[in-house]
């Protein structure tokens, strides 16, 4: 499998709506479009999305605009989207109001029980949304900042300044760091009880994002890398992350908990991990993040189990 199609198998990443990003400036058209059949608004309220309950689960409730202002009021700002198919969407900020049309849930709760195509479109509107409320003051000068482009520029209004402001992605590391028949795994004091995951960290200025794998390991466990290799991305739009998936080979073996950032870290082998999960002294990251698809290609690259399956038996929800 090549890199495209590791990290399409990685949830929010089925991206399907064209972006359209020639749309964007295209002022004239887009008010167009607001007032056209073809176009559906998806609100967002701080973390949480707009979905409507299916017997599967959940799918994004996209409304039209006399739906939407029937419901939260008068459209006054947005971001575009994209296509898809026919349809046009937008993304808009409001206050959670009631409506039949469906519920606010938080992303990372329901993530689970959407579609590929609707979760990649949710995260698009949430990761987006997030940057537009946290830039309403321009970073250099203070002043207020206005949406061009189709709400994907934020320019300030200070006539002495007028710098451009773009959506913000912070790159991060994601690692499954292995040594013979074990792999690492770390443990924040904050997860629920008995949760171990993979190493991850925020890539910083001048690193690159290998240097960035040598780094975090090291600060966190004390564990020096030998080698690196790319796996695949997804975005994390919690708020607005890129993390960038790495398996990598461990030159040493005693751990050390640097930096205080984890609670505990160990080696453990794919035994010890079955032992673990049918014991419930271990639980799993969420099959939402890439930490899972990690362990899994490196669980089921030996084992003839399948580690979906085993977590799916003695999985606990939490």
């Amino acid at each position: 499998m090549n890199h495209l199609q590791l990290s399409s198998l990685n949830l929010f990443s089925s991206q399907t709506t064209d972006r359209a990003p020639e749309q964007r400036s295209a002022e004239t058209t887009l008010a167009c479009l607001i007032n056209s059949e073809s176009s559906r608004f998806l609100p967002v309220s701080g973390t949480n999305v707009f979905v409507r309950r299916e017997a599967s689960g959940y799918q994004a409730a996209l409304l039209s605009l006399i739906e939407f202002e029937k419901t939260f009021g008068v459209l006054d700002d947005y971001v575009y989207l994209g296509r898809e198919f026919d349809l046009h969407y937008f993304a808009t900020i409001v206050e959670e109001n009631s409506s039949k049309h469906g519920e606010f849930v938080d992303l990372r709760a329901c993530a689970a029980l959407l579609d590929e195509r609707h979760a990649a479109l949710l995260s698009y509107a949430r990761a987006i949304l997030n940057w537009r409320k946290t830039q309403s003051f321009c970073g250099s000068c203070g002043a207020r900042t206005v949406a061009r482009s189709g709400g994907h520029v934020l320019q300030c209004t200070a006539p002495q300044c007028t710098r451009e402001h773009y959506p913000r992605t912070d790159p991060a590391i994601i690692v499954l760091v292995e040594n013979g028949d074990e792999a690492l795994f770390g443990r924040k004091s904050e997860w629920p009880e008995k949760r171990y995951s993979t190493i991850a960290g925020f890539v910083e200025p001048g690193e690159s994002a290998e240097q960035a794998v040598i780094r975090e390991v090291a600060e966190e466990t004390g564990i020096q890398i030998e080698s690196a290799r790319y796996h695949s991305s997804q975005p994390w739009p919690f708020p607005g992350t890129l993390m960038l998936g790495y398996q990598a080979q461990a030159a040493s073996r005693s751990i050390s908990l640097n930096d205080k950032e984890l609670e505990d870290a160990c080696w453990l082998s794919r035994k010890q991990i079955r032992e673990g999960l049918a014991t419930g002294q271990f639980q799993l990251p969420t099959d939402i993040s890439i930490s899972f698809r990690l362990i899994e290609d490196w669980y089921n690259r030996i084992d003839g189990a399948s580690l979906r399956t085993l977590r799916n038996r003695y999985h606990k929800d939490g």
